[in-house]
């Protein structure tokens, strides 16, 4: 049975909504009677355009590596790094129980901001933005894969070279706008044999360098001053190899306010073009970058 509370409360509401039923029928007889003296003009606007298309995808492809303590990184575990000594690329440094009732697992995990699929911050080579301050329409982009699987294939220095962009538009037309550039040299699929994908040169028993592919600094520049590209991404260590400086492209790109992503995967899954990339940048205040869980929307 309902209280006596409960059943005035309900007569109240029905009560509302009839006054308010009586209110709206007379304001549309009155505007009826208006309509049949006089036109009443509605000024048109112009609808603003959306800058954020809609996405529509049917698959997600995962661009992300699994990070683990042996996943191959610019250092080796041991390593003397300026008088220190390199960790594992990620170390578990303690877990903590609650209590044996509890059924929480709770870890506390080391590594460098860049090792893995991770994100490259303005910041890790200027001071412009740190990886917090990227904006979050930034993360989510249209997605272009170039592919120079072929010239990787027999040269490990190989570079994504303006050309390749012309190429690449001459078959999908201009670069879309806001977008994300990715270089797609095949290399990701080496990554179980960390010395064909570090690929080093050696002289006797000393390394004098990692051979990987990247791009061109010339492309760098070409993306920068004459088309809307707000992020890189490369299936390698780094955008840079030792055929243009090393630091180049890091030091033409990041800079400018832009930010890019190395060590991606599985790019061969996704279209050349028509993909979104979702970049989930990890938000940590003032970090040059870090790992990330990227993701392509086909």
């Amino acid at each position: 049975m309902c209280s006596p509370y409960i059943i005035a409360e309900v007569d109240r509401i029905v009560a509302d909504r009839r006054s308010f039923l009586k209110t709206a029928a007379g304001s549309c007889a009155a505007l009826a009677g208006l309509g049949a003296v006089s036109s009443v003009s509605v000024a048109k606007t112009t609808p603003t355009p959306n800058p954020y298309p809609p996405v529509a995808f049917s698959r997600t492809v995962d661009l992300t590596h699994t990070l683990t303590p042996d996943f191959p990184a610019w250092f080796t575990e041991g390593q003397d790094i300026m008088g220190r000594t390199a960790p594992a690329s990620l170390t578990e440094v303690d877990e903590f129980v609650i209590d044996e009732n509890t059924p929480f697992a709770l870890k506390k995990v080391s590594y460098w901001e860049h090792v893995g699929t991770h994100v490259d911050a303005a910041s890790h080579c200027s001071n412009k933005k740190s990886v917090d301050e990227i904006p979050a329409e930034q993360l989510v982009l249209p997605l272009v894969v170039i592919d120079i699987r072929a010239e990787a294939a027999g040269d490990p220095l190989a570079q994504v070279t303006p050309e390749h962009v012309r190429k690449w538009e001459a078959i999908h037309g201009p670069l879309p706008p806001r977008c994300f550039v990715a270089m797609n040299s095949g290399w990701a699929e080496k990554i179980h044999d960390r010395k064909a994908f570090l690929c080093p040169l050696e002289e006797g028993e000393k390394i004098t360098a990692l051979r990987q592919p990247a791009f061109h600094p010339d492309t760098a520049r070409m993306l920068l001053e004459d088309r809307d590209v707000v992020g890189i991404g490369v299936d390698t260590l780094s955008f840079d190899n030792t055929r243009s400086n090393g630091l180049d492209v890091h030091l033409i790109w990041l800079p400018e306010d832009r930010w890019g992503v190395e060590n991606l995967k599985d790019l061969a899954k996704v279209p050349e073009a028509g993909a979104t990339i979702v970049v989930g940048a990890p938000k940590f205040k003032g970090g040059t970058g870090g790992p990330a869980r990227v993701l392509a929307l086909v």
